[in-house]
């Protein structure tokens, strides 16, 4: 029994409601010599000329006027089915707000995918400290915010939960054990940065902060260099760094969320269930 793929009837229905090879080429976005290679192969499939043409018209033969409406039919109960299965195709704009730690951890890999198999979806992605993200979600700037929050805060829903560990340069000569600790932080409003304040105060640790930087990477860099010891979540520890295990206090664990308003597209509800997947997946 003869086939007919669904690619080649695809290009057949664009000619046939354009009425061009060109404007048929634009609507599947297929280069026009590859849509006139489809034709052909249908017409040698079905061994009958698909279409009548002159030099300015191309118009549909009786056989390709009886073929438009089947093949209208088939592509019809293809996308039906994969709408069934799959859910509906997403299209629109989703604004993700991204702490920065997330966006060099294995959730960009997620992000690709989703953006591959949702090519109707623009995704507008901000990555920055969690207060300011939180901020600006309040402010009706993100449609999604997955961050970390403050100990005590009940905003966003809890996805996983992350010991918070000391970090140093595998070469610094930092041990932990100085009499006033160096620091290299985020600026606030981090919350990392809040949650090695109140521990250290606790504790009576003298601290200074030596390096300030709202950069993953300048943070990185700092602290290869052994100007300051920092903090980061087991799973987002910079590539590089090493854990430190010195005299210094517990810093317990941090809460990692996904935040977002009261009224979600499809392809937010969507994204948020592709990032919470990921992240406990890590």
């Amino acid at each position: 029994m003869r086939s007919l793929p669904p690619e080649l009837l695809r290009s057949f229905v664009a000619v046939a409601q354009t009425g061009s090879f060109t404007a048929a080429s634009e609507r599947v976005n297929l280069s026009q010599s590859t849509v006139s290679q489809h034709i052909r192969r249908l017409e040698d499939l079905l061994g009958q000329a698909l279409f009548e043409r002159d030099t300015r018209n191309v118009r549909l033969s009786p056989h390709g006027d009886a073929l438009h409406r089947y093949a209208e039919r088939i592509l019809d109960l293809m996308d039906e089915a994969v709408t069934s299965l799959c859910g509906p195709v997403l299209d629109g704009v989703v604004r993700l707000g991204l702490s920065e730690d997330f966006a060099s951890s294995g959730l960009t890999t997620a992000l690709a995918d989703f953006v591959q198999r949702n090519p109707g979806v623009e995704l507008a992605i901000t990555t920055g400290m969690s207060g300011d993200l939180f901020r600006e979600l309040d402010e009706g700037r993100h449609d999604l915010v997955f961050a970390k929050r403050l100990s005590g805060s009940q905003r966003g829903r809890v996805i996983r939960t992350e010991p918070l560990h000391w970090c140093t340069g595998p070469r610094s000569s930092l041990t932990g054990d100085e009499a006033i600790l160096p620091l290299a932080l985020h600026p606030e409003p981090s919350v990392t940065r809040t949650r090695i304040f109140e521990t250290l105060k606790a504790m009576n640790r003298p601290y200074r902060v030596a390096i300030v930087s709202s950069s993953i990477v300048v943070l990185k860099a700092a602290v290869m260099a052994g100007l300051g010891v920092s903090a980061f979540g087991g799973y987002v520890i910079p590539e590089g760094l090493v854990r430190l295990d010195g005299e210094l206090p517990d810093l317990g664990h941090l809460e990692y969320v996904i935040d977002h308003p009261a009224n979600l597209s499809k392809a937010t509800q969507a994204l948020e269930a592709v990032l919470t997947s990921a992240a406990r997946d890590l």
